[in-house]
């Protein structure tokens, strides 16, 4: 009897570890998987500059929405809380068909931006987003790991230049906006 009590024990015992350990192979591998600049020069638009960021980003059929405008609010608070952008959100809650972007407002000034989109500053660049695909996977014991590909679309007010990034990241849920906007602080700052 205590023999199979013993193997009982260090059976539950290798089980109850397993759940730990698979975990933290799963997000062992967690990052930036790829980041190119589709069109333009990422590293041309200012540090610091106001940016208006208008939600919900379009999504294609590969992903989904956790919750519409959430990515968008995201952004514009990683943008404020590390330094890159002074933003600030336009969220359209009325479901449009046709999803805000930045390229509407190429040729109009600033002020023309701010008014049509009644923000309290003047941006100096239009910030448009699409989900181009999103996995989540549970790790055990750790949380939700999400796989997402963003491509984000700056217009610069100023000269109407348009920057395209393509972004791809693997984190933890809650930290994947914040981890890619703290790596592009960092290609930003390597110019």
């Amino acid at each position: 009897m205590k023999t199979k009590v013993f193997w009982a024990g260090l059976c539950l015992l290798f089980l109850s570890a397993c759940g730990p350990m698979i975990g933290g192979m799963m997000v062992a591998s967690n990052g930036i998987k790829d980041f190119k600049v589709v069109q333009g020069d990422f590293s041309a638009l200012p540090l610091g500059s106001q940016v208006a960021v208008l939600g919900p980003f379009d999504k294609t059929d590969q992903a989904f929405y956790i919750c519409r405008g959430e990515e968008a609010a995201a952004f514009a608070s990683a943008f404020n809380q590390f330094g890159l952008f002074s933003a600030e959100l336009d969220v359209d809650t009325r479901f449009p068909e046709k999803l805000p972007g930045a390229a509407q407002f190429k040729s109009r000034t600033p002020a023309d931006a701010q008014q049509a989109l009644g923000l309290q500053k003047a941006p100096d660049i239009i910030m448009s987003g699409t989900i181009l695909s999103r996995k989540m996977t549970a790790a055990p014991a750790k949380g939700v790991v999400m796989t997402v590909h963003y491509r984000l679309e700056f217009l610069d007010l100023d000269d109407d230049q348009t920057i395209v990034i393509e972004v791809s990241a693997q984190d933890m849920f809650q930290d994947v906006i914040p981890n890619t906007v703290k790596y592009l602080v960092k290609q930003m700052g390597s110019k």
